[in-house]
Parts: structure tokens; sequence; C-alpha cells
């Protein structure tokens, strides 16, 4: 008797305390395999390295996905930032999620990711806080798309514990990006130094 082949389910996701290739901690990957494109609303319960629930901790996410801020196009991933506040926030090392809601809205699939990066006064990429003087924002899609963009700060590494976010600074308005294109957005000079790393992810386009 053959079995029935499983149905793939319509949300999958990845947690990665400690990345092992440079790119941010505490990241919760939201694949949407469905061809509607949703807003979730996620609820996070933190554990320590032996599974055991840390009661005390508030877990946020960067893009808002505790509160159904972000937009997870058809077909397509949501890169989320976990923050951890409160007693045994750096005890962290899983978390389990669970899909609360998942608000349909009008969103084409991607054919390409959306890039941000931080950019020197040369407009090339870097890596450096110190040098960190804008955002370069790219979208590669024959349609138009309008992104939030955050400014992450870090604390310091400490030995192989997952890099906590301590800072987070939303700008203010959101960047609409047409078809095919590309904006850099340059920061006040005071800004400079002080942020480790830019995100962003979708939001129902303003762009026409």
């Amino acid at each position: 008797m053959k079995r029935r082949p499983r149905k793939p389910r319509p949300f999958t996701l990845r947690y990665v305390p400690v990345a092992t290739d440079g790119s941010l901690d505490q990241t919760l990957t939201i694949t949407n395999n469905t061809d509607v494109s949703v807003m979730p609303t996620l609820r996070f319960r933190p554990h320590n390295m032996y599974g055991i629930e840390l009661p005390h901790v508030t877990t946020r996410g960067v893009h808002g996905t505790h509160a159904g801020l972000a937009l997870l196009p058809a077909r397509g991933s949501l890169h989320e930032v976990l923050r951890f506040d409160g007693q045994g926030a750096d005890q962290v090392r899983s978390v389990e999620v669970e899909l609360v809601a998942a608000q349909e809205v009008d969103h084409p699939a991607l054919e390409q990711e959306v890039t941000t990066v931080m950019i020197d006064l040369d407009q090339k990429a870097t890596a450096d806080p110190d040098e960190f003087w804008g955002i370069g924002a790219v979208n590669p899609n024959p349609f138009g798309v309008t992104i939030r963009i955050s400014l992450v700060a870090l604390e310091e590494r400490r030995r192989d514990s997952p890099r906590q976010v301590v800072d987070v600074v939303t700008l203010q308005e959101d960047l609409d990006l047409a078809s095919n294109s590309h904006d850099i957005i340059w920061l006040p000079d005071e800004v400079r130094g002080q942020f480790h790393q830019v995100v962003h992810h979708l939001v129902p386009p303003t762009y026409v």
C-alpha cells in the first residue's frame, strides 16, 4: 500500500541562535509556501540550552512580527531578528514559535530579493560601523515595492554566546522603490559608528 505524499506546510520556520557566516545572530526565517502574501503575527516562547522556558524574558521581532507589522510575500521568506529583554535574556538558545494569525494582503510574489546594505561615502558596501554613512537599497523586481528600514546596534561579542540586539532605530518614513531601481539614503553625521547592521522588511505598498 502506497503512502500518500504529505502536503507541505503552509509556513515553515527556522531559528538560528548563532550565525556561522558573520551575519546577525538570533534570526528567524519564516518561509511562505503558499501563493498568498500575508502579514503574520507570531508568539514566542524562549528556552535556555536545557530546553527550559524562560518566563521572564520578553521576545520581540525587530520587524514587528510579534505585532503583525511585516509582510511575508507569497512563495518568499521573511528574515526576522529577535530581540530578548528581561531576566535570563542572555540565556536564550532556542525559541518556540507559534503562528497566531496571518492576514492576507494583495502583494505579488517577489521574483528576486529586495536588498539593503550599509554603504560608505564612496557608495560602496561596508561592514564597518565607523564607515556607515548611508543605506543602499535595490529592488530588482518588475514592480514597485515599499520597505521599512531599521538600524541595529549590537552588544560586544562574548565568547560563543549569541550577540544580542541592544538598540533599534526605525526610519520614520518607509521607502518606496520603483521597479528595477535602486536608491540611497544618507544618514545624519551623529549616528556614525553607533549601528552595526541595516535590516528591512516589506510592508503593503504605497508606491504606484
